[in-house]
């Protein structure tokens, strides 16, 4: 491990953060990790290095403390979900933009100097880019850039494993569903694991800089799929076979305002339809040099049966406890 040994981790608590705060437990990082409910970070306590702080990072006297005394900030927020705006809505452009701006300036108030932001493949891609979150996200990246600290930004793919809600998604579905219409099937994307993002922000935190500063990466897998056969791998899966078939762009906008209207984050907005009009894979972005990446088609399969179907041990107590 490099000198450098206090990381402050935002959105340490989440599908990804987590598999980041592994890596840097393992290494003996200092870890800190902001959360607005203490309870959702309970996972974490069985790092023996993580401290947890019940906090609100949106506010500015409370990111100084969180800062101060810091030797490198990973950013991970990052939301998916926002109410139409121009040129973007409220929720993406308070966490996407707003947010990587008061960091960075909390940082170079209180001396930390050095930042691994995560962006989003896609970014620098088209200008303007079509989706609000995408072009939340080119904003955020250019502010990153601005600072005047040592940044490296990473921008990965769609993230996938075991607790992803992508892949898992479509799995659930496809088992109660017959046919699955689907908006942006042709759509292209290079998955990328979430061990292997985990892998690469902790190869910029070790490295303080010296081979990353100032440079920004894509992250992808080895593999290519459109929508539509991300969505038959995960039906296979968990043994199903839905029909599933793409539907014309009017119709998607339709069926995405219908999922909006629904409580909780939707499975698909409008937004997220304008996002895939930029296929999703590595264009002429450089790519993190991990000496290896995750195999989707094998690695999703092993993990999708593994949480939604029954394991031999489940069937047998079932047996028995009908035999009582």
């Amino acid at each position: 491990m490099s000198k450098t040994k206090n990381v402050l981790v935002i959105g340490g608590s989440g599908f990804l953060g987590q598999a980041v705060c592994n890596q840097l437990a393992k290494a003996g990082y200092r870890i800190t990790v902001p959360t607005r409910r203490y309870d959702r970070a309970k996972h974490l306590l069985t790092l023996p290095t993580c401290q947890i702080i019940e906090a609100n990072i949106h506010d500015r006297a409370t990111l100084g403390r969180l800062v101060s005394g810091q030797d490198i900030v990973v950013n991970l927020l990052g939301v998916l979900h926002s109410k139409p705006g121009k040129p973007y809505g409220q929720n993406f452009r308070v966490n996407h933009v707003e947010f990587p701006k008061a960091l960075c300036t909390a940082m170079s108030k209180h001396g930390a100097k050095r930042i691994v932001h995560i962006s989003a493949l896609g970014v620098g891609v088209q200008n303007p880019a079509p989706s609000m979150y995408l072009r939340s996200k080119t904003d955020g990246e250019a502010v990153v850039k601005d600072s005047g600290l040592a940044w490296t930004i990473l921008r990965p793919s769609v993230v996938f494993g075991r607790e992803d809600k992508f892949l898992n998604t479509f799995a659930s579905l496809a088992k109660i569903a017959p046919f699955i219409p689907l908006a942006g099937a042709d759509a292209r994307f290079q998955p990328v694991s979430v061990s292997d993002v985990a892998k690469a922000v902790f190869a910029c935190v070790e490295d303080q800089g010296k081979d990353t500063l100032h440079n920004t990466y894509d992250l992808v897998g080895t593999e290519i799929f459109t929508l539509k056969e991300l969505v038959k791998l995960s039906a296979r899966a968990v043994g199903k076979t839905p029909l599933v078939f793409g539907i014309p762009d009017v119709a998607a906008k339709a069926q995405a305002f219908l999922m909006e209207l629904a409580p909780g984050e939707p499975l698909m907005s409008r937004d997220n339809v304008d996002s895939m009009k930029i296929d999703n894979i590595r264009t002429s972005g450089r790519t993190f040099p991990l000496p290896s990446y995750e195999c989707l088609s094998v690695v999703a399969h092993e993990y999708l049966r593994a949480k939604h179907l029954p394991s031999d041990l489940d069937e047998f107590r079932t047996r028995a406890h009908r035999q009582d």
